[in-house]
């Protein structure tokens, strides 16, 4: 009976061809149809004839070189600012004796249930020049004649952007300093060594590939977002690329898309976003150089904060309130009001639930829900199960292409996802392979496209953590590959597998850029909803609406944060 040699044969025969075709169906056509379309005179596929007019009118105005000098200034600050607030947070919680560390690490993922747009709606909410409470607060208080913040600015966008980011950083840093070997310190401190030479000739160098990684990760992510830019930027007049290609979606003069030119920009920032992505994935793999395992634990003495313990543990809750309590308290007062209104005592009378009652009555919002929760439900079984199965063919199975099948699953990560949203619509609208289009499964198809990097990235790591052994010890007692997969390979990755669906669904539940993009009349999604009651001039109840949207995202990350621990208690006991 063959071996593990055997069942890598036998998958290696079957898993290209079923992997390759949902993986070029999901991101190479798409990609691949919209710069095609940057070729064609009227920008459409199957319309006769070529022409290099649009990518000449596209880069070769100032117009486009002022729009990426937009988006490098955003992205630049709100990386910057996300990397030192993370990687000073994961420091904090994992090297430090700062009190109340384990609530900590908990506590930073409750960012996550606040989507980036409702922070943006909720800080403006708080420092609008003319109705922000943060603005009135500081006026009336000061004798100030003029409002001291302004959200409307770039600065305004980039300290949103970087408070959205920072968890994200976090989530990245804060395991490659808990993995940091113990004995490179102690040996440091045995030579006489300060603890701040040990910071920063040891840990910092030692995590210099994770950091410049993270980095890269943040520019990608901040330089593709549409969320904060488009519900800051657009009412601001500040443009950026992502908000430029919606303009040319949704705003174009003819009154149809212009694809031309939207091809012709998506060449330039999808060649890249593909460089920084690989050079990312080539930081990450680096990283894993530096850290030494051992079969034994060692774990290094805390570094000693002094008399700024206390200071520096209430500096990570403000954070927090910063986060999430303060943008949430806005949304919250906001919602019980007929009307947006400053913060001061007279409002107080006019409170009142109707918002939240129409908010429980409204047919048009409890159908976004169902659709909401429809996509997020497939997205993430679909992504979870496609990654586990690509990973297993690339890190184990070692299967002809497994170098093509993991770079097609990371390349989603260069692509933003109102460009993944417009090649969509030019799949569905010229291929016709599915009647999908304007339904809630091409929105389904855009979350699971934009999500598979991270999965892969994480299934990847659980599979090469697993022994072959067992799956030979399995393919000895005569299980088939199938069974094999259900009965060793799952419940191994089980952990991994319930973090990349609670993730995915969490997110799917919340992204705007690619739903809004992807909607119409009959597959309008929560956050399409609230955007557009948003930009209608209906603070109120995008308030009311939001405020139960983070409520429900707070109870799925607390349930999803059990779920791991139940899997992962599972795993260790099995």
């Amino acid at each position: 009976m063959p071996g593990i040699d055997g069942l890598r044969q036998r998958a290696g025969r079957y898993l290209p061809a079923l992997l390759f075709a949902p993986l070029l169906w999901l991101v190479f056509v798409p990609v691949a149809i919209l710069i095609v379309s940057a070729f064609k005179p009227t920008g459409f596929l199957f319309d006769p004839g070529y022409t290099a007019d649009h990518v000449r009118d596209v880069w070769l105005t100032g117009e486009i070189w002022r729009l990426i000098w937009q988006s490098l200034i955003f992205a630049a600050g709100s990386s910057v600012l996300a990397l030192f607030a993370g990687g000073f947070l994961a420091w904090l919680t994992e090297r430090t004796d700062v009190p109340g560390a384990g609530a900590m690490r908990a506590a930073m993922l409750l960012p996550m249930a606040m989507p980036p747009f409702l922070l943006a709606i909720g800080w403006i909410m708080l420092a609008s020049p003319r109705t922000g409470a943060l603005n009135a607060a500081a006026m009336n208080w000061f004798g100030l004649s003029f409002a001291p913040f302004n959200i409307y600015s770039m600065g305004g966008m980039i300290f949103v952007e970087a408070l959205a980011l920072t968890p994200s950083a976090y989530l990245i840093m804060a395991p490659a300093f808990r993995m940091i070997d113990a004995n490179l310190e102690e040996a440091a401190l045995m030579a006489g060594a300060s603890r701040w030479q040990v910071l920063t000739r040891i840990i910092l160098p030692v995590m210099t590939p994770a950091i410049a990684g993270t980095a890269i990760y943040l520019v990608v992510i901040s330089l593709v977002v549409f969320d904060v830019p488009g519900t800051i930027g657009i009412p601001a007049g500040i443009k950026l690329l992502a908000t430029h290609v919606y303009d040319l979606l949704n705003h174009a003069p003819t009154g149809l898309p212009d694809y031309g030119p939207i091809g012709a920009i998506a060449m330039g920032m999808m060649l890249t976003l593909v460089v920084l992505s690989l050079v990312y994935q080539r930081m990450m793999k680096r990283a894993g150089r530096f850290v030494t395992v051992t079969g034994k634990a060692s774990r290094a003495r805390a570094f000693p904060l002094g008399g700024a313990r206390k200071l520096l543990a209430w500096g990570v809750w403000l954070f927090l309130a910063v986060t999430v309590a303060a943008p949430l308290l806005a949304l919250a007062w906001t919602s019980l009001l007929p009307w947006q209104m400053p913060l001061n005592a007279e409002s107080f009378a006019q409170f009142t639930l109707a918002n939240h009652g129409l908010f429980l009555r409204d047919p048009a919002l409890l159908k976004a829900i169902w659709h909401s929760l429809v996509i997020a439900v497939v997205a993430s079984t679909f992504t979870a199960v496609l990654a586990l199965l690509t990973s297993w063919a690339v890190v184990r199975a070692k299967a002809p292409g497994a170098a093509l099948m993991d770079i097609l699953a990371f390349l989603p990560l260069a692509f933003p996802g109102v460009l993944i949203a417009t090649a969509l619509i030019y799949v569905y609208l010229t291929v016709k392979p599915f009647p999908v289009y304007g339904t809630i499964w091409i929105i389904t198809i855009a979350h699971a496209t934009v999500y598979l990097s991270y999965a892969s990235r994480v299934t990847n790591a659980s599979v090469a953590q697993m022994h072959p052994e067992l799956e030979e010890a399995a393919r000895m007692n005569g299980a088939s590959w199938l069974r094999t997969m259900f009965r060793i390979v799952a419940p191994l990755a089980l952990p991994a597998l319930v973090a990349v669906w609670i993730w995915i669904f969490a997110h799917s539940l919340r992204e705007l850029g690619a739903a809004l993009i992807l909607q119409g009349a009959d597959n309008k999604t929560v956050p399409t909803l609230l955007f557009a009651y948003w930009t209608q001039g209906q603070p109120t109840k995008t308030a009311a609406v939001g405020v139960w949207m983070v409520i429900v995202l707070v109870a799925l990350i607390a349930i999803g944060q059990g779920v791991q621990r139940w899997a992962s208690q599972r795993q260790a006991e099995s």
